[in-house]
């Protein structure tokens, strides 16, 4: 069982989502006690750290896993459009605060800087929000089809219909 430590940004930021919404996201966290690796890889600039997605893609944790395999809860964003950089700037400072003594992480703040100044004044259209697969329906993907959670939890309701269908339609 690995250890889960807060950052105090991470603290802040589940205050400021309020008492409805972080005991989800405390209960989600959970999951990182059994397997640290529940959530998914982020790549890029960001190789290293995992992402655990709360509710019907409403919130974001954002973690690592540290050398003494603790894990160390970075932050927690809610998901939706943010005007101004402001997802750019925490991101940089939130780097540069942890990045202390360490030449690659502090690099990562530089290129979050540039690309949040080339990327100003792009706005991304926000997909629909995927409908989450039922728990009941996740239980039996994991536990009667033999699918990882990791898997499961990377489908959509459709998907996670099609892939029940396609199991209980073949013969045993």
């Amino acid at each position: 069982m690995s250890d889960v430590v807060f950052t105090a940004p991470a603290v802040d930021d589940l205050r400021r989502i309020g008492p409805d919404a972080a005991p989800k996201v405390l209960k989600k966290v959970l999951l990182l006690l059994e397997n640290p690796e529940a959530g998914y890889p982020l790549g890029g600039e960001l190789t290293g750290f995992r992402k655990l997605v709360v509710g019907r893609d409403t919130w974001r944790v954002v973690y690592r896993i540290m050398d003494d395999k603790s894990i160390e809860i970075c932050e927690v964003w809610a998901v939706g459009e943010r005007a101004d950089g402001e997802v750019n700037a925490e991101a940089t400072a939130r780097v540069r605060a942890a990045g202390t003594g360490r030449p690659e992480v502090v690099l990562l703040g530089q290129i979050i800087d540039r690309l949040g100044a080339l990327a100003e004044h792009i706005r991304v259209e926000q997909p629909p929000p995927r409908e989450p697969v039922p728990d009941w329906l996740a239980d039996r993907l994991i536990h009667t089809v033999g699918m990882s959670r990791e898997d499961v939890a990377a489908l959509d309701l459709q998907q996670a219909v099609d892939l029940w269908a396609d199991f209980r339609s073949k013969p045993r």
